[in-house]
Formats: structure tokens, C-alpha cells, sequence
């Protein structure tokens, strides 16, 4: 059928996906509510699939016109509650919509698809109903009719046909083809305002800088130079809110793929959903979708077991899938959840030795997190036989590629018994990515700063005491780990520049992309910038190191690093896991002796350092963005604001210097990001943990230590944030605040390190804990086993002279009267072969020492997990207390 008006029909069709773009829920909604309809919304419904059978015909797509007619008849029974919605009319409903939309998306053609068995399903039901369908008019229909008239354009985004839709026939080679319709977004008129108020000030702007130019003032130009980059970031960030759409536009299919897949498998399952409202770019909303949908598919076939199953393992028969969405330290972060059998370590670590996977030795090497995680490689499946839903071993480790292809990476926990839950983390955009710029033989490369987990500056004499060689490949000892590396020059194929000079500093970024972690040495860095990615040339479309190039402010090109293609061409993946765990063992507990430190000054007579335990990121920023209102400093970025701290308020220190550009240690505490304005960045340093507690005490500051023959200040940015903003700790301290007959909640600890001891019990005493402490696992099990010291939680250092953490839990372990007790594992920073360990010695959490917000909710977390609060009763006298 040939439609002269394309415009016309361009409107018709985004018109009508516009009425079918929730139905499915609405479908799901009303079937659950039963015999209990809730009239206005199959009101709702009805009058959508009602506008959309009066526009086709007017259009005359008779096809269409028919198939919802049968719909909406069979809607209308429902409303008049002449028939109540189950499983088979509901399912019948679903399907019509499907087809619906694949009709409507290829409207020219439609009416060449044969849709009589559906249409005779839906009346075959209305007819058993007891009631004839009204006439095609619906004038005697409760709902006044809509005027069958030409739709109306709006401005939506056209929505994309189901994954598994029915399948029209094939047109005719000489049948016209639908109109290309353009998908839109809706933008608010307050938005559309904000970018014509910016283009206006953009063009004052730029007339300031052309009379600048004729009259050739370097003032003049300077001040417009200033106006331009301010207006111009306005605008990008603007305009990148446009961008910005709820994540619910994704989310809205998955109760539909549950319940049919459910029903498929002769399981009872249901989807929670939370977060919808989370806002993320365009383009990461549509690369999402397949693999959110294979995640989702794979914890209903894989993870929630059949309702036999579930009520012989005392659950209930209906199994529970959790998608949640939340944005965090910038990123946006998905949860898939279930309540499911969870992931067999040893069953995975069976299947990986049968296919030639992995080596016996590496099998029993393995801990049950690093098993779990052989999900993602390709090729590997658990399925016990293949079918339309899984087993085709193409699952996970594509999951995994394509999340990293976003910049975004996908971790999974498991629990046999209790569940699973995978993670993904995203970047809320892809267009403008801030990076780091590198130098690497001459040439000027951009690194994405997403994949930046900390910058180690090693100074002349220390690269042969820090770099060694396994299996012949270079890798760094950091904290008690080895950290595999990388040379940049040698991965993009340049001259290695000349690596035996033990007098020059060396550049190492370490960098994270999905489960690898590694240094990347390059020959040096320079300024962070916010990038537009290009794409690259044919010529250099096959490198797996680059992801495009960009154009840096200077004008020049700089090509784009992929963390990942680096990783993936050196074979980083292969000696990650067994470097970290060979260093561990050979290793011992050196690295609790000493903690990673953060330097930076805001003047040279004053330096500050801050643990990197506690560092969520750091960002670099411009002064001007950073505003003061009622007195508080705030920045704007990013299209949030965030609440700063700086040293120069609130202790004895020089006034700031005024800086174009400043860096900002961002933190959280509790449900919020704090950041910690830092002038000027200096190093990251490993430092023993030698801490002077009195000298420089004040609120704020810990302690102080001598780096380089410098007096450096130990910032407590946690008691600083408090001095700024003593409201959130009152609030928080309130919402916590015991009831009069509890007695105070007893903690024991566990710490040989006076400065570390004293500060810890500070915390738990400014919080109403009452804490024990001791200085060694020995002391404190005596205290536990022989003195009948009652306590309720413990918290213990790992690194102990007589007796360490992970002894002492293990004998509270097996300790039939205080195996109950949770226990929680303090460390300056630790590998992850360490908290492995710290699991299966029976830790329940491992918490950074300086993170006082994250240690205080963890505690509480546990110790309501556990039952609460005791009542008071006489205690024995103990040996030994503090605090």
C-alpha cells in the first residue's frame, strides 16, 4: 500500500508507539490485580490502543485498524468487568501488543501480514464472555470516543521493537518501504530556555573576543577568553542534560521477560525494581538493554530454582530476581540480584579442569570468589544442556565484553543456598569523558580517568628495589601485592625508550578495567582534560589499544588508550590473579606496617596527607567552578553539587592560593560525596606507620609524620567534614541513639598500633560504643576465652606480633560460646588474596582503619544482623580496658 502523505505516516507511527510504550507493564499491572480491576488503568489502556485504531483507519491500514479493534474489545470486556484478566487473556493481550508494534514500525506493508489467528484468539474470548463485541464505532462503549482524525505529532522517542517479536510476512519486492522515522527525546521548555539564554550569552562572547581581536587589547582578550569558556562549559553541561534520560526506559521490559520466561520454565518468579528514576545518557540507555537482558534471563533460568526446590530448602516457592539502579562516586551502578541456588565454586572449578581451562594446581589455588568469577570466560557455561534460553557458552564473558566496551565493568558475588548478585558499573556518558593526558615516545596520548585507580611515582634509586621479574614479566611490589606492568611504548608498537637509567623517576598509572588490575609505565603525565571521542581512521581501525582519538586544546591529536585492549594484548589477565597471591604468601604482613598516603599542599610551608583508603576519586576542576553560598563552598559539576571542605577553614594554615585549577579528594559519608579541596597534588607514597599523635593535634588532624624531612599533617577528613558540617553527624548520631534500657553495644579491639588503637576506640567512643582494647590477638583471647570477657562484635588489626587477625578469628571460629560473634578485619589497605583469606577464616567484612563513617555502618550493620544490643548486666572486671 502506498501512502503519499510519508509525513503523515512518520506521525502516525510515532504517535502509536508512543500509546504501546508501557503497555506491556500496564498489561502485567492489571492481569495482577485480578478480579480487583483497576478501571482507570484499563481505561488507559484502551484509549491508547483506541486512538491507535482510529489513525489507522483514517490511514486506512485496515490490518492495524482490525487487530486492535479485536484488543480493544476484549480491554473493554474487562472494564465492565464482564470478564476478569488471568495468565491465557493476559498472554493473548501481550501479544497483540507485540505484533502491534511490528506492524505500526512497518505500517507501509502492514496490511500485506496475515494477523487472523490472533485477531480470531482475542474474539474467540470476548465471545465467551457471554456478550456480543460492539460494533467497529464503540459509540455505545462507557469511554466517549476519541474523533478519528490525523495524529498529531509528539515529541517522544520512537520505541524499538521487542527482542522477540512476531514475524509479519515478507513484503513484496515492489511494496513501498516505511518512512525513516527519527527518534527524539522529550526536552523540557525550562531546559530549551537555559540553552537559548547560553546561545545568547555565547554570542556576546563572541562578539567581545572579535572586537578584542581588531582592537588587539590583551586585556580585552583575556577577559573574553574567560567570558567564552565559562559560557561554553555552561552549555556543554546543558546540553548533555538533554541527554539524560531515566533508566526506566530500559528497565520497563524486564517484568514482561520474567513472567514469560517464568511460565517457560515451570517456575514462580517475580521482579522487584528500584531506580528507575536514575538518569543516564542516551547512548549507554540503548547499549544496555541486550545485555541487562541476558543478566536478567540467566537469574531466572540459572539462578531462582523450581518451587519444588525452593519449598525443600524452606523457601519460598516464588523466587525473587532485584534490579536496582543508583548512581555512585559519579558512575551509575546496576544490581541484578536473586534469591536463587547461587554459583557452586567447585562445580565451576570442575567444569574449567574438564575443558583444559585451568591446571590442577591453579584449581586448588583458586579462592571461591576468583571460581565464581570463571562465569566470564569465553566459551564457558554450566548448563547441563543447550536450549533457547542458555548453554550455547556465548553468555557472560559477551555480557562482560560489551560492558566494557561502554568504559563500564561487571563483578559478580555469589552464596550457594542464598543467591547471586552481579554488579555493573557504567559512566553516566560517553560523549565527553574527562582523562588524563600522557606522554609516550614523543607523542601525547588521552587516558580515560575511569579506568585510573591511582598514579606511583617511583624516584630515582627506587626502581631496582621495587620492580622484579616473574615468568620474565615486569611487575611493581605495592602494598604487599605484585602489580603486573605495562610498557605503553612497546604496546602501540614505539621505540622502548632506554630503561636501564636507575637515576630518572618512572611513571606508573595503575590502572582498573574489569576484574584487571596492572601498571601501565609511560615516559610522563601532564594536565587532565575533558575529551570528545572521535573515531578512528580505516588505517587504525584494528588496534585493540586504541578506543579513537580526540582533538586536545592545544589543536593537536592525541590518540585515545583502551585500558582493556592494553591488558588484553600484554595477557595481563594471565598472571593478575597469581602474582597477587604469590606476593601475599612470600610477602607476610610487611604491608600492615606501613599505609598508602596521598601528599598534597596548598602552601610550601603546609603539607597534608590523607589516606588512600578513604579516596572515592579525585578530580580535577577550575576554580571558577567552585561557588560559595551562606558561607559553605560548593561545586558545581557534572550536573550535581558537591559539598566541599577545606583545610584553610578550619585549621591554623596558610590562606589558599588562587589557582586556575584545582584537584578535589572526593569522599563519601554515608549517602553523600564530600570533597576535600587539595591545591596542588605531590605524590601517593607508601609511609611506615610512625605517627606522631600530639605535636600537630587538632580537630581535623590525626597526627603528623616526617616525609622527605617535611612535616606532613595526617588529615581526618571525616573529623573535618564533621567541624564543617556538624548537622550530618548530629542527624546520623540521633537516628542510631540507643533506646534508655539498652546497654551500651560492647566492642572488642583488637590493635597493636598505639596511634591506630587510640583512634579507632575515639570512633566507637564518640559514637556511645563501649570498647576493650587490646594489643595483640593474644591478649585479646585470653581476654575472651579465659577471662569471660563479654563483648558483642570484634574488630581486629590483621598484622599482630604474638597472635594475628586472621588466628584470632579462626580459634572465635571454632570456639563453640563465641563462634556467634561477628567479627570485622581493620587494615591500612589490603590485596585481595588477603580478604579472601579474611573470608574464609570467618571475617564478615574488611573495613580501611581512617574510614570512620564506613567502619561505624558496618559495625551497626552487624551487629543488628546479629540481634541488636544487649541488655545491661554485671560484667567481671576485666584485665585490661580502654575507652
Amino acid at each position: 500500500m502506498a501512502i503519499e502523505d510519508e509525513e503523515l505516516l512518520g506521525e502516525f507511527i510515532v504517535e502509536s508507539n508512543e500509546h504501546l510504550a508501557n503497555i506491556e507493564n500496564e498489561l502485567l499491572a492489571i492481569e495482577e490485580g485480578g478480579a480487583n480491576i483497576d478501571v482507570d488503568l484499563v481505561n488507559k489502556v484502551f484509549r491508547g490502543v483506541h486512538s491507535i485504531k482510529g489513525a489507522a483507519g483514517f490511514l486506512g491500514l485496515s490490518t492495524i485498524k482490525e487487530l486492535a479493534h479485536s484488543l480493544e474489545n476484549l480491554l473493554n470486556k474487562i472494564r465492565s468487568k464482564e470478564l476478569v484478566p488471568d495468565s491465557e487473556n493476559t498472554t493473548l493481550m501481550l501479544r497483540a501488543g507485540d505484533t502491534l508494534r511490528v506492524l505500526i514500525n512497518d505500517a507501509a506493508n502492514s496490511n500485506s501480514t496475515d494477523v487472523s489467528d490472533q485477531i480470531a484468539a482475542l474474539d474467540g474470548v470476548v465471545d465467551g464472555a457471554g456478550a456480543a463485541a460492539p460494533t467497529d464505532t464503540t459509540e455505545d462503549t462507557p469511554e466517549p470516543a476519541e474523533p478519528e482524525v490525523a495524529p498529531q505529532p509528539a515529541p517522544v522517542e520512537v520505541a524499538a521493537a521487542p527482542t522477540a517479536p512476531p514475524t509479519p510476512a515478507e513484503p513484496a519486492a515492489n511494496k513501498s518501504a516505511a518512512p525513516a522515522v527519527e527518534s527524539s527525546i522529550r526536552v523540557s521548555v525550562g531546559v530549551l530556555d537555559q540553552l537559548m539564554n547560553l546561545a545568547g550569552e555565547l554570542v556576546l562572547s563572541r562578539n567581545q573576543l572579535m572586537q578584542a581581536v581588531i582592537s588587539q587589547e590583551r586585556m580585552g582578550l583575556e577577559a573574553a577568553a574567560g567570558d567564552l569558556d565559562q559560557v561554553t562549559s555552561s552549555l556543554q553541561e546543558a546540553i548533555m542534560q538533554t541527554r539524560m534520560q531515566p533508566i526506566g526506559s530500559v528497565f520497563g521490559k524486564f517484568p514482561r521477560i520474567v513472567r514469560d520466561l517464568s511460565s517457560q520454565l515451570g517456575k514462580q518468579c517475580k521482579i522487584e525494581i528500584e531506580g528507575k528514576e536514575v538518569e543516564v545518557d542516551k547512548t549507554i540507555i540503548e547499549a544496555i538493554g541486550d545485555p541487562l537482558t541476558h543478566l536478567i534471563r540467566n537469574s531466572v533460568d540459572h539462578g531462582v530454582e523450581s518451587p519444588e526446590k525452593r519449598a525443600a530448602a524452606k523457601k519460598n516457592p516464588e523466587g525473587t530476581v532485584w534490579l536496582r539502579a543508583f548512581h555512585k562516586a559519579g558512575k551509575v551502578c546496576i544490581e541484578i540480584q536473586d534469591d536463587g541456588g547461587g554459583i557452586d565454586p567447585a562445580k565451576l572449578k570442575g567444569k574449567a579442569l574438564e575443558r583444559g581451562l585451568i591446571s590442577a594446581d591453579r584449581a586448588e589455588q583458586m579462592s571461591d570468589r576468583e571460581a565464581v568469577r570463571l562465569i566470564f570466560h569465553p566459551g564457558f557455561s554450566t548448563a547441563e544442556k543447550v536450549s533457547d534460553v542458555s548453554g550455547r557458552g556465548v553468555g557472560m564473558d559477551v555480557v562482560r565484553t560489551n560492558i566494557e566496551k561502554l568504559g563500564g565493568n561487571v563483578d559478580v558475588d555469589s552464596e550457594v543456598g542464598v543467591g547471586t548478585n552481579i554488579r555493573v558499573t557504567l559512566p553516566l556518558t560517553l560523549a565527553i569523558i574527562p582523562s588524563m593526558i600522557v606522554k609516550c615516545g614523543g607523542e601525547r596520548l588521552a587516558l580515560p580517568q575511569a579506568n585510573i585507580a591511582e598514579l606511583v611515582r617511583l624516584r630515582p634509586g627506587e626502581v631496582s628495589s621495587r620492580i622484579d621479574r616473574v615468568k620474565s614479566a615486569e611487575v611493581l611490589r605495592l602494598r604487599g601485592a605484585l602489580l603486573p606492568l605495562v610498557r605503553l611504548d612497546k604496546s602501540l608498537g614505539m621505540i622502548p625508550q632506554d630503561t636501564t637509567d636507575q637515576d630518572s623517576p618512572m611513571n606508573i598509572i595503575v590502572c582498573e578495567t574489569g576484574q584487571v588490575r596492572y601498571g601501565l609505565i609511560v615516559d610522563g603525565i601532564h594536565d587532565s582534560e575533558e575529551i570528545v571521542v572521535k573515531p578512528l581512521g580505516m588505517h587504525l581501525k584494528g588496534c585493540n589499544c586504541l578506543a579513537g582519538a580526540t582533538i586536545l586544546g592545544n589543536g593537536r591529536v592525541a590518540l585515545i588508550i583502551d585500558a582493556a585492549g592494553i591488558a588484553s594484548e600484554a595477557g595481563v589477565q594471565l598472571t593478575h590473579d597469581t602474582n597477587e597471591q604469590e606476593e601475599s604468601m612470600q610477602q607476610g604482613g610487611d604491608h600492615q606496617n606501613s599505609q598508602s598516603l596521598l601528599l598534597f599542599s596548598s602552601d610550601p610551608a603546609d603539607r597534608f596527607a590523607v589516606p588512600m583508603g578513604i579516596v572515592a576519586r579525585i578530580e580535577r576542576v577550575r576554580a571558577d567552578q567552585i561557588d560559595t553560598v551562606g558561607g559553605q563552598e560548593l561545586l558545581q559539576y557534572r550536573g550535581t553539587t558537591l559539598p566541599l571542605v577545606a583545610v584553610e577553614d578550619k585549621l591554623n594554615v596558610q590562606p589558599r592560593p588562587k589557582f586556575e585549577r584545582v584537584y578535589v579528594i572526593v569522599f563519601t559519608l554515608g549517602e553523600r560525596e564530600v570533597g576535600l579541596i587539595a591545591p596542588q597534588l605531590e605524590d601517593i607514597r607508601e609511609v611506615a606507620n610512625v605517627i606522631d599523635d600530639e605535636t600537630f593535634r587538632e580537630p581535623g588532624v590525626a597526627g603528623s609524620l616526617v616525609i622527605d624531612d617535611r612535616a606532613t599533617r595526617l588529615l581526618d577528613v571525616f573529623e573535618l567534614a564533621e567541624v564543617t558540617h556538624p548537622q550530618w553527624f548530629a542527624e546520623a548520631r540521633e537516628e542510631h541513639a540507643p533506646e534508655e534500657e539498652d546497654a551500651p553495644k560492647r566492642i572488642l579491639l583488637a590493635e597493636d598500633s598505639s596511634f591506630f588503637r587510640r583512634q579507632v576506640a575515639g570512633f566507637f567512643k564518640n559514637e556511645g560504643f563501649e570498647t576493650y582494647e587490646y594489643e595483640d590477638g593474644a591478649e585479646a583471647w585470653e581476654a575472651l576465652s579465659v577471662e569471660g570477657v563479654e563483648v558483642d562484635i570484634i574488630v581486629s588489626d590483621i598484622e599482630m606480633p604474638n597472635m594475628d587477625g586472621f588466628q584470632l578469628c579462626e580459634k572465635i571460629r571454632h570456639h563453640p560460646s563465641l563462634k556467634h560473634l561477628p567479627c570485622v578485619a581493620l587494615t591500612s589497605l589490603s590485596s585481595e588474596a588477603d580478604i579472601n583469606h579474611g573470608k574464609e577464616v570467618g571475617f564478615n567484612d574488611y573495613q580501611v582503619k581512617m574510614h570512620r563513617e564506613n567502619l561505624i555502618r558496618s559495625v551497626r550493620n552487624l551487629l543488628v544482623a546479629a540481634g541488636g544490643p544487649k541488655k545491661s548486666k554485671p560484667r567481671r572486671k576485666l584485665a585490661k580496658s580502654g575507652s
